[in-house]
């Protein structure tokens, strides 16, 4: 297995068409290694914050491929010219942005999901309606009442000229009602980092053994149970504003890959379910979101 899988399988490009990664010294090997598998013309840049690069990009055809793969750590910089969501300014190119800090073994295995297996998950999922009950062996018992998960996801894959997609295949999701979830959730999965504006407070982990249970109430976390981790995490978060607590996001992962510890990685396995707490996003934002990781959960409509 190697990468033409990504050029091929998901970006449908042609022999003619050039490829530009712009990436940092933290992903450059896996820059190296996509740029020796496929068989485009492939040129490396290496991330600069001054924006240098760009002139380069926005010369590119529609047929064209440009590839995103940076670090965590890079992200503060390269997120003014990148994003997963949207295309670089003037780029007519088509836009590929990788998850950030993947492994070359995640990011493999990811590509390697079969696309129907996706689209039948995403079909799966939009058929339960809004009024949810999510559980799983670890403890996992919470109902839930919902926006819906949407009948399609766009940016899965690339199939026209100066299109874009979010890889590997990520998450299909739904917004919980306000004061509408109630239950219990067992982390048994991954456990999200935790950031408050520009203050790193916990960091991302896996949950092996030890236990880690939210207890959520009118849409609200008001307990986290458990051992070491989960006594220092809740410690941490109920000293922030109660905002922060709030059940924002119910996620399902789409790509097939193995737990890695990185919640953006984790959080996209199709064997997972997220929810994700406080609505960090934009400048109205209370300032955190961070996602707490399920494994094989079971999702019936009520």
């Amino acid at each position: 297995m190697n990468f033409t899988i990504l050029t091929e399988k998901w970006c449908n490009l042609t022999a003619d068409a050039s490829v530009i990664i712009v990436t940092d010294n933290t992903q450059n090997f896996l820059a190296e290694e996509i740029a020796n598998d496929i068989a485009n013309n492939c040129r490396i840049i290496c991330f600069d914050a001054s924006g240098d690069f760009m002139p380069d990009l926005q010369k590119l055809r529609p047929c064209d491929l440009i590839i995103a793969l940076f670090a965590y750590e890079t992200w503060g910089d390269a997120c003014k010219f990148f994003s997963p969501f949207n295309k670089p300014d003037g780029v007519a190119a088509k836009y590929v942005f990788i998850r950030l800090s993947i492994s070359k073994e995640s990011l493999l295995q990811g590509l390697s999901t079969p696309k129907e297996l996706i689209y039948d998950k995403i079909s799966e999922l939009h058929k339960l309606g809004s009024k949810i009950r999510v559980t799983n062996s670890a403890g996992t018992d919470i109902i839930l009442e919902t926006n819906g998960f949407p009948d399609h996801e766009d940016g899965l894959e690339i199939i026209n000229d100066g299109e874009m997609a979010f890889l590997p295949p990520s998450e299909t999701g739904a917004e919980p009602k306000p004061g509408k979830a109630n239950g219990k959730i067992a982390v048994d999965i991954t456990v999200g980092g935790l950031d408050y504006f520009d203050e790193h407070l916990e960091d991302c982990r896996l949950i092996n053994e030890e236990i880690f249970i939210l207890t959520v109430e009118n849409g609200m976390v008001t307990d986290i149970t458990g051992g070491e981790i989960a006594a220092r995490f809740k410690e941490k978060l109920f000293a922030l504003p109660p905002e922060c607590r709030e059940l924002v996001e119910l996620g399902h992962g789409l790509s097939k890959m193995t737990p890695t510890g990185n919640g953006g990685v984790d959080e996209s396995i199709i064997d997972t379910c997220h929810f994700g707490i406080g609505n960090g996003w934009g400048s109205s934002g209370c300032g955190l979101h961070t996602d707490f990781i399920v494994g094989n959960p079971i999702i019936n409509k009520i």
